[in-house]
């Protein structure tokens, strides 16, 4: 077997109250800056599995999406959070898994606003040399390439530095997608938060398409990842990736992110997200509610389809989506984006797409899983592997939700180690090695050495499990708890996070 390369890693979501992985304190209170028994677990666990699956070239890191809860969390707040995640990692070093100093940073939707710092970057060293008054091309990345630079992440490198014996980390952001090729270029892994598969964070992208005529029953026409960029970027940032700073906006923002997850959104919430957003469109840029913009369709009119079409109808499409790992919707769009937008990547590297063994890493759904999907215009299925979450979307357990952590070896063989999945009736599976089960995958030896690894050191992993089963049942009953209270919404009952929340119960040391 070839030796660990890459470990990959999403949706921690630190500083966000939801998070398995923030800490709390002696109270059972949410506190960022408290150590989180649940991460420490996973580090000793991680520390004495995934070393005999390294050789002298220490694996690299890749946060893939949605590490920082920007989106709903002060920037002190997820800083805070990072700064507890850094100091388990170094313990993770001073334990013998040696780690790569270069960190890759691929952003989600949570964190897309270290991209646009990158970008703000990138535009002042411009700048400086003189050539604002050129083209600024789209900012985007793909294969890592000998020779290739990264734009670095200027945050998460402070942060470091302020961590004893971690002054040496240095944070390198990909994005939208992270890509890896063989030597032959023969296979090939493609790394991507999960976003921008899922139509909600494309919804500029599909105003433009509605706008533009084209022949009926025509398929949607294929676009680039500059493009998906260039149109959606700001739209990411502005509700999910940028709110956690707005100050008194901020529990509201939280409030919009429930109700996109919980069956109990309501039209009556989404007039009122609609209005807010136009109100805020007068005043920072004068625009009148009732300003015509494209054939007699009003800007509060736009504003309004807008919300209906991604959150509203987003939040419904979800409401059956707890119970199946994918939906035919969901493929449809995974589909769309590795035949679309990942095909032409790829292309623009001068790889064959019809040449190529293709996997593909995303997380975003926080649902684990691993398959095959045939996909049209590709000669063979692309290898499919989801990272899950760590955080509780809901206040009941569903056995799909859950987290896991995908290990590629030198081959671009992929593993995922299966963390949890909620615990049903208490009990949550236990820790292991997966492949996709299919037939091209059956003599995986990344796979039959992770399970070994694992059984060598099954009480480590036991005991991890039982602090993320306590953590997610503790964080549950919260959401219960938050969701009954009659006090939300002028005696209406519905999630009230901006309340007092009342302490949480820890169990057996483990949150």
């Amino acid at each position: 077997m070839a030796a660990l390369r890459h470990i990959c890693i999403s949706d921690l979501h630190l500083g966000a109250s939801y998070s398995l992985l923030t800490g709390i304190d002696g109270a059972g209170h949410v506190a960022p800056g408290a150590r989180c028994e649940t991460l420490v677990a996973l580090m000793d666990a991680l520390a004495s599995t995934l070393v005999p699956l390294c050789d002298d070239e220490p694996p690299t890191l890749v946060l893939l999406g949605d590490v920082l809860d920007m989106g709903l969390s002060p920037m002190n707040t997820v800083s805070q959070a990072f700064r507890m995640f850094l100091r388990e990692l170094a313990r993770l070093r001073s334990q013998g898994l040696r780690l790569s100093p270069r960190i890759r940073v691929v952003p989600g939707n949570h964190d897309h606003h270290l991209w646009r710092m990158a970008q703000d970057q990138s535009f002042v060293s411009r700048a400086r040399s003189g050539a604002v008054d050129a083209d600024m091309p789209q900012m985007t990345t793909l294969m890592d390439v000998p020779g290739r630079s990264w734009p670095s992440c200027e945050l998460l490198a402070a942060l470091a530095g302020t961590e004893p014996g971690l002054g040496d980390l240095s944070f390198e952001l990909a994005y939208p997608n992270f890509g890896l090729v063989d030597a032959a270029r023969r296979r090939a892994v493609v790394l991507h938060h999960g976003h921008y598969v899922d139509p909600m964070y494309r919804a500029m992208s599909i105003l433009v398409e509605h706008q533009t005529p084209r022949p009926p029953h025509a398929p949607p026409r294929p676009l680039t990842v500059e493009q998906i960029e260039a149109r959606n970027g700001a739209w990411v940032d502005f509700l999910w990736s940028d709110l956690g700073n707005a100050g008194a906006v901020g529990p509201e923002s939280e409030k919009l992110y429930e109700i996109m997850r919980d069956a109990g959104a309501s039209q009556r919430w989404s007039q009122h997200l609609a209005r807010w957003i136009t109100e805020r469109l007068g005043e920072t840029l004068d625009v009148a509610a009732v300003m015509p913009l494209i054939q007699g369709v009003t800007v509060q009119q736009a504003v309004s389809g807008v919300v209906d079409a991604t959150l509203v109808r987003g939040a419904e499409a979800q409401r059956g989506d707890y119970r199946r790992l994918v939906t035919p919707d969901d493929a449809a769009h995974l589909r769309w984006y590795l035949g679309g937008a990942v095909t032409t990547q790829l292309k623009s590297e001068g790889i064959d797409p019809q040449d190529i063994d293709l996997r593909f890493v995303y997380g975003h759904t926080h649902k684990p899983f691993e398959d095959e999907l045939p996909v049209p215009g590709l000669a063979r299925p692309v290898k499919v592997y989801n990272t899950g979450g760590w955080v509780m979307d809901q206040p009941t357990m569903t056995s799909p939700q859950g987290a896991a952590i995908v290990l590629i070896d030198g081959d671009l063989n992929l593993a995922s180690l299966r963390l949890f999945n909620d615990p049903v009736h208490g009990a949550s599976p236990a820790v292991h090695a997966a492949g996709t089960g299919t037939p091209s995958d059956r003599d995986n030896p990344l796979v039959l050495a992770l399970d070994q690894a694992l059984a060598h050191h099954a009480g480590d992993w036991e005991h991890f499990t039982r602090c993320v089963v306590a953590a997610a049942q503790r964080h549950a009953r919260e959401l219960l708890d938050e969701f009954f209270d009659p006090s939300a919404g002028g005696g209406d009952i519905g999630p009230s996070r901006h309340h007092a929340r009342p302490p949480m119960a820890v169990n057996g040391g483990c949150a």
